[in-house]
């Protein structure tokens, strides 16, 4: 069971030096993929319901890993993303209450929830501790990095549910639906 969680987190390692290297290159007005970031979304969203210290870890080497390879201050990614996991799987636990399968439309929606909510959390915490004061701006450079990463997110969901859904999941079959 350990051998999971030593996996992800070089798995978190390897995606981080990934975004910040080759996929560095690849950026588009601005916008680069945050790999890290659908990566932890990903996993909070096909973790089982009750494991709320493993959405803390994850979210823990998470935002580690996204604080050390970015210019801001060690444990700002890490806190607002241990909020942002405990809450979207809050939500999602009420929205698998009405429907179990994994939808993607699930993912999507709570993805640019999530996102949305990690780049304005960023944007205030730095306009408060930086001495230049400057607030991310919602327009169209934040519109077209959400799309742009929703694109890889979607990517990374269908090759994650095709391939790693079934061997990393918790749960258990159900046999008797009601």
């Amino acid at each position: 069971m350990w051998i999971k969680y030593i996996f992800i987190t070089v798995l978190f390692y390897l995606l981080a030096i990934l975004q910040n290297s080759f996929f560095a290159h690849f950026n588009l007005f601005g916008a680069t993929p945050n790999l890290v970031f659908i990566f932890f979304l990903l996993i909070v969203f096909f973790e089982k319901q009750r494991l709320n210290y493993i959405i803390i870890f994850y979210a823990s080497i998470a935002g580690l890993l996204l604080d050390i390879f970015s210019s801001g201050h060690i444990g700002v990614s890490m806190v607002l993303l241990i909020m942002i996991g405990l809450l979207i799987k809050k939500i999602h636990s009420l929205l698998s209450e009405k429907n179990e399968k994994y939808s993607f439309i699930y993912f999507f929606t709570l993805f640019l929830f999530s996102f949305i909510i990690y780049k304005l959390s960023l944007g205030i915490y730095f306009y408060f501790s930086n001495d230049q004061n400057n607030l991310i701006n919602f327009d169209w450079k934040i519109v077209f990095d959400m799309i742009y990463n929703l694109f890889f997110a979607s990517i990374i969901f269908g090759v994650y549910k095709k391939f790693f859904a079934g061997r990393l999941d918790n749960r258990q079959l159900s046999l008797f639906n009601k």
